[in-house]
């Protein structure tokens, strides 16, 4: 008994079975395996995870109507599935009768005419496809600190320098005085080696007093 292939679109239920069943069909299996020599020991085999399959099915899509076939017209099953493979189109792989329903993707489609009949003979190349599962993120919150954040001792503020700023300008806004004695004890506290250097950006230490 000859089995029907049916390639299907399960996001719209667009269904195509090949006009002529191919005279056979294959699915893989694939594991990865890496062989690793251990001095001493020899030769090691690992399992790793399992591969995808990949797969090719010969197909006729004859131009006229034969006992065999299904339909008398390639023209349609050409154009829908050069629209599944520019589309990159989820498929299903059905064999009917079987437990074959794979899901897969058109990877290529490459046909032509061989002896004058007019009859389309094709190549569909497939490759079966893993779902990739979503990986959860944390959301980061206005309360969860910052790694670059420096922690924060009693009697400190944390202030984060924006544009424009400079240590001078800090000090007189937190401390009333912008000498050069007030500003290198500031940058001494923060552990900067040049007082005149202030980054956007860059968290400092704002003790109460100034040591």
């Amino acid at each position: 008994m000859k089995r029907e292939i049916t390639l299907r679109e399960p996001k719209t239920g667009k269904a195509l079975t090949l006009p002529v069943t191919p005279e056979s069909y294959q699915v893989s299996t694939e594991m990865h395996l890496e062989t690793v020599n251990i001095h001493g020991a020899g030769d090691a085999v690992f399992a790793g995870n399992g591969g995808l399959g990949s797969f090719s099915i010969a197909a006729l899509l004859p131009a006229r109507r034969y006992e065999f076939s299904r339909s008398g017209t390639p023209e349609p099953y050409i154009e829908q599935l050069k629209k599944w493979c520019r589309e990159k189109a989820k498929l299903r792989y059905i064999v009917q009768g079987t437990k074959v329903n794979l899901p897969v993707m058109l990877e290529k489609v490459a046909y032509g005419e061989q002896d004058g009949s007019n009859d389309v003979y094709a190549e569909l190349s497939l490759r079966e496809y893993r779902p990739l599962k979503a990986v959860q993120v944390e959301k980061a919150t206005q309360n969860k600190k910052r790694d670059s954040e420096p922690e924060k001792a009693p009697g400190e503020s944390l202030y984060t320098a924006v544009y424009g700023d400079t240590l001078c300008s800090i000090c007189r806004r937190f401390y009333g005085s912008d000498s050069p004695d007030t500003y290198n004890r500031l940058a001494a506290y923060n552990g900067k080696a040049n007082p005149n250097l202030l980054m956007t950006g860059e968290v400092l230490k704002i003790p109460q007093p100034l040591p």
